[in-house]
């Protein structure tokens, strides 16, 4: 079953992305689309009318081609599957690749070049149907993201954070709030965290797509500020440009100059600007004495044509294929890249790089959902290894009393909270993905702190002390202060030598093992 069928175009039929990557973090926040409240969902939200559409080269650019919806795209669209043809080979979902029995994983390492790179036209593709143009990316990038269930996982990952509150995930056409995919804690639009996914999920799909195709990253590129006249967009939208209302006029102002000191201390976190970005205006932001500027709704409403929205930003299945989409959501990354730097934030910040990759493994966990016969890829043989941890750290967590590897196995699992403790993965991998890693239920905690385990989440938890440690949540991180493994009456299930040997290992450095 294909879910993303709106889109009509047949896909490739060679090598998908390797689904070991298909770990999914449990922790991840609520993520929202507020156009319409349902996916980037535009006035209509519905598929296109009858009528055979056309893909056909842009008046202003090169190009792509004539593609007859429901024909076959070119056939430089192919995709094999070698990592170094831009189908990235799957790895340890979120460990610092220290192993050498895991391959890439795209989530971390990133994608290597798309075959189509080398040939593909420059600029968007025109879509014809009912005497109206409307503007995609080229066809192999829609193929690809078809092939690799894109649309599709972009609209149920939308539905997901709809499963509260009687929301029952939007129009989720795969049960998404019961499915194998953890349902967020924080619900659309219901918390500062939910805005700062908003923004890192759309980073991950953007620099994928960079990745993908280097030499044609204009298509995903967004608008350099925000745009207010009719020169500012691609020709094929000029004639229908109407002026922007004084509020949303306003509202952009602001956003654009994010780094100006009266407008960056009206936002404390990334969550609160990006909860101010995406949600419906007036929506109040918690923490905040701000509400939602709806600019997100106000662009997506901008671009829809009336009578083709096949690949239209009110297609809420397919509206990534749109070239728009990617204008207008890389002018929201652009802006709040602004508001980083302004607060002396980097973009080689850990804590950011753990974000976005989270938002991959969830996408990617979504889209097996979907289409399962993306089946993760048996995971390669770990080696002999030997050192404290494999020897005396790692059997706690793995022993049949604390079982605290059956929620928190390899990252192909989808494990809780996105923590690997055991199972198919190596001692060494488990260790990278402690090791100085920020916890997503801990707030200012790191996983393990070599030297110091009275500020090690891991060993707070296992302990029982975390409920006294002083966790301060943030917009990346909750604090879930409860004692691990769970227990009925509270209490640590740990015994006192098995504290006492996981508190020696993080006091002496928690060293990694050794082959």
């Amino acid at each position: 079953m294909r879910i993303n069928d709106q889109a009509s175009l047949s896909i490739v039929s060679s090598g998908r992305i390797s689904q070991r990557t298909f770990g999914v973090l449990s922790c991840v926040t609520a993520f929202l689309l507020a156009a319409c409240g349902s996916g980037d969902l535009g006035p209509e939200g519905t598929g296109g009318g009858g009528g055979d559409g056309t893909i056909t080269p842009s008046t202003t650019g090169t190009g792509a081609g004539t593609v007859g919806v429901g024909g076959s795209p070119p056939t430089s669209t192919g995709i094999t599957a070698s990592s170094s043809t831009g189908v990235a080979a799957s790895g340890s979902g979120g460990s610092s690749g220290t192993g050498s029995t895991h391959p890439k994983d795209h989530c971390v390492d990133g994608f290597d070049p798309h075959p189509s790179d080398a040939m593909m036209k420059d600029g968007p593709a025109e879509f014809t149907k009912n005497g109206q143009i409307d503007l995609t990316v080229q066809p192999e990038v829609i193929a690809w993201m078809q092939e690799n269930e894109w649309q599709a996982a972009h609209f149920e990952w939308h539905s997901i954070r709809r499963c509260g509150g009687g929301g029952f995930g939007g129009m989720s056409r795969v049960n998404i709030c019961n499915s194998s995919v953890p349902v967020p804690a924080d619900q659309e639009c219901k918390t500062t965290g939910d805005g700062f996914q908003f923004l890192a999920m759309h980073r991950h799909m953007i620099q994928s797509l960079k990745q993908l195709w280097p030499n044609h990253q204009e298509q995903f590129e967004g608008f350099k500020k925000f745009p207010t006249t009719a020169e500012e967009l691609p020709a094929q939208w000029r004639a229908d440009f109407r002026p922007w209302s004084a509020t949303t006029l306003a509202n952009a102002k602001i956003a654009d100059e994010i780094d100006k000191p009266e407008n960056l201390s009206r936002f404390p976190d990334e969550g609160a600007f990006g909860m101010w970005l995406q949600c419906f205006a007036g929506q109040a932001i918690p923490g905040t004495n701000q509400s939602a500027s709806g600019l997100h709704g106000d662009l997506h409403f901008k671009w829809v044509r009336s009578n083709n929205t096949d690949h239209g930003l009110g297609n809420q299945f397919t509206n990534i294929d749109n070239y728009m989409f990617w204008k207008l959501h890389g002018w929201i990354d652009n802006v709040w890249e602004k508001y980083r730097i302004a607060k002396g934030l980097s973009p080689d910040d850990q804590a950011l790089k753990d974000a976005v990759a989270a938002q991959c493994y969830e996408m990617d966990a979504i889209a097996r959902v979907i289409n399962p016969s993306l089946e993760p890829e048996p995971e390669g043989p770990v080696g002999p290894e030997s050192g404290v941890f494999h020897t005396a750290v790692r059997p706690i967590f793995e022993s049949a009393i604390h079982k605290c590897s059956g929620c928190h196995a390899a990252p192909s699992t989808g494990p809780q909270a996105g923590l690997s403790l055991g199972g198919d993965i190596s001692s060494a991998d488990i260790v990278a993905g402690l090791v100085n890693k920020p916890s997503r239920g801990g707030g200012q905690f790191r996983l393990v702190a070599p030297g110091n385990p009275d500020q090690s989440w891991l060993y707070l938890k296992v302990a029982g002390t975390a409920v006294n440690a002083g966790c301060r949540p943030s917009a990346s991180a909750s604090c879930n202060t409860g004692v691990m493994p769970q227990a009925a009456d509270g209490k640590p299930t740990l015994t006192s030598a098995e504290l006492a040997t996981l508190r020696q290992w993080i006091q002496d450095g928690a060293p990694a093992p050794t082959p």
